[in-house]
């Protein structure tokens, strides 16, 4: 390991995202990012950084088992913050050890114009090895599969990367394209966005459900990897 990387550090970070209730947690590399659209870059977010830190929440499997329902929605909301609470803290741990953090947000506010966070989590989190993608376009890890939430911290700290995994968790399984009830999941890890917002729109307002609060789940509740059904 380079001399340049605080491992010290980093298990702080590990312990104190694990104390705070992360299921998982990886670092990538700040560079590794340079091939997401510009303005969604680590660095366009803060200046000088160097690493992310993704920290994953495993999603009740009792909330999914009846997606979309407002059980389910409520729940993907309470872990949402849960995770953001999670990233400050981290945050703040790692100001005080002299170096600058930033917390970004796990869910709105986004870009809403292009559909997209301030930095993909789900790429943040193939990176530092918490998972891969799988046919639903969802990050999976071997573990949970797609039933988590992710949360990013960005910082100039350097701490070393964790290494990619190289795993296909989907093999032969489709279950997520053929039981998609928006039909936007056009092929494996292809997806209509608006097809997918706008079965989100309608789902939430058949359960009488907030603008925020409005989430399928579909295409996790069916898929086996992670699932103790």
């Amino acid at each position: 390991m380079s001399t340049d990387f605080s491992a010290d550090l980093k298990l702080g970070v590990e312990q104190l995202a694990r104390k705070l209730g992360a299921d998982l947690v990886g670092v990538a590399s700040a560079a590794a990012f340079e091939a997401a659209p510009t303005g969604h870059r680590p660095r366009n977010l803060l200046r000088g950084a160097r690493s992310v830190v993704v920290m994953g929440v495993h999603l009740l499997d009792g909330a999914l088992e009846h997606a979309p329902s407002r059980e389910y929605s409520i729940t993907y909301r309470i872990v949402n913050h849960e995770l953001d609470r999670m990233a400050y803290r981290i945050a703040r741990f790692l100001e005080r050890q002299g170096h600058r953090a930033l917390q970004v947000p796990a869910s709105p506010p986004y870009d809403v114009e292009r559909n997209m966070g301030d930095l993909s989590h789900r790429h943040a989190g193939a990176l530092a090895g918490i998972g891969v993608f799988g046919k639903n376009n969802l990050l999976l890890s071997p573990k949970y599969g797609a039933r988590m939430r992710l949360v990013s911290v960005v910082t100039d700290a350097e701490l070393e990367a964790d290494v990619p995994l190289d795993l296909d968790l989907c093999k032969d399984c489709d279950a997520c394209l053929r039981t998609c009830p928006s039909k936007a999941l056009t092929g494996p890890g292809e997806i209509d966005k608006p097809a997918c917002d706008a079965y989100h729109v309608r789902s939430g307002e058949r359960l009488q459900l907030d603008t925020w609060e409005q989430i399928c789940g579909v295409c996790i509740r069916v898929c086996p990897v992670g699932s103790r059904a």
